[in-house]
């Protein structure tokens, strides 16, 4: 296993998902060449007539981020 990814396992959840945010702001801001696989497209539309439908609940990121900072604190 490359050093990186045993690095990414001993991170804490926080860890990773600040990890996570930088890596898709390079990914956004330096790889302009970057195409997304064909099912990252047809995930989006199944989720976008889910929720057009109002089959899914919606919630705020601020929700979701104290969602996830709250979980990451009781551990």
């Amino acid at each position: 296993m490359p050093a990186v990814m045993e690095a990414i396992d001993r991170m804490t959840a926080d860890e990773k998902i600040q990890t996570m945010e930088y890596l898709w702001s390079q990914i956004e801001s330096s790889d302009a060449g970057f195409v997304p696989p064909p099912w990252h497209g047809q995930e989006l539309a199944r989720r976008e007539a889910l929720y057009q439908a109002g089959k899914v609940p919606v919630y705020s990121w601020s929700d979701v981020k104290a969602r996830l900072e709250a979980r990451c604190a009781a551990r």
